[in-house]
């Protein structure tokens, strides 16, 4: 419930701008100006592949993907939320290059502020590379992020740059780095000894994020039982949620 207020937000104004998009896009069609309705579609799709997510978070309706190997377990973000959320990217990269290429010869046929005829393709092409890079890092990996645990050790992939350390190095599991004012309940945060922190946004795998950073939590205190992480019973635990230690 703390995310009902964001997600409410997040709603009405991509909830709008899509629209507006869909309507353009329509507009755009009947005009029969078809780049410029890809463009508007490809906002649209990039508006509601954010929000459409956030009804899956706040309901707490998230199922972590599982992925077991004789090395250990990988957890990915729920399908309903990492697709919308790579859909979106590509709508996003989509538009941007057709304006990069419209706007200068002026055949784009959508509404755009005088501020920002000059401005607005250079901006889209600087979309194109950045927003390209991000989409092909995460069709490569197979997810926009994932946690993966072994035996040995936790790899956390989010962002450009994985973060990863062993078991023995670990100082806690919490929901808040050193020296951060008020925990981030949705986090799960990896203590080190060496006093760096580790963190994945985790709320997109399990409901607040809770029973994934249990999870971390439990096999960083019972050394014993990581052999589960390469036999498929660390899914079952978490499904389960099978934790006999406390997370504040």
């Amino acid at each position: 419930m703390r995310l009902l207020p964001t997600a409410i937000l997040a709603w009405l104004l991509f909830g709008a701008i899509g629209t507006l998009g869909a309507i353009l896009a329509v507009r755009s069609v009947v005009r029969g100006q078809y780049p410029s309705a890809v463009v508007a579609l490809g906002a649209c799709a990039f508006c509601y592949g954010l929000i459409i997510p956030l009804v899956k978070v706040v309901r707490g309706n998230v199922i972590p993907r599982g992925e077991v190997d004789d090395a250990g377990t990988t957890i990915r973000p729920d399908r309903g939320i990492d697709i919308p959320v790579l859909v979106s990217l590509f709508g996003l990269v989509v538009a941007s290059a057709l304006i990069a290429v419209l706007a200068p010869l002026g055949k784009l046929d959508i509404p755009v502020p005088p501020a920002m005829r000059f401005s607005l393709p250079f901006v889209s092409a600087v979309i194109v590379v950045t927003g390209g890079t991000v989409l092909w890092r995460n069709l490569l990996r197979g997810s926009t992020k994932y946690l993966r645990l072994t035996p040995d050790g936790f790899e956390i992939v989010q962002g450009w740059r994985p973060q990863s350390g062993d078991w023995a190095q670990v100082a806690d599991v919490t929901d808040a780095a050193p020296n951060q004012s008020a925990p981030t309940p949705t986090a799960i945060v990896v203590v080190m000894s060496d006093g760096s922190a580790p963190s994945l946004a985790a709320a997109s795998s399990t409901p607040d994020g809770r029973a994934l950073r249990e999870l971390v939590r439990f096999y960083w205190l019972h050394p014993t039982d990581r052999a589960e992480l390469t036999d498929g019973r660390a899914l079952e635990r978490l499904r389960n949620e099978q934790f006999d230690v406390d997370v504040n």
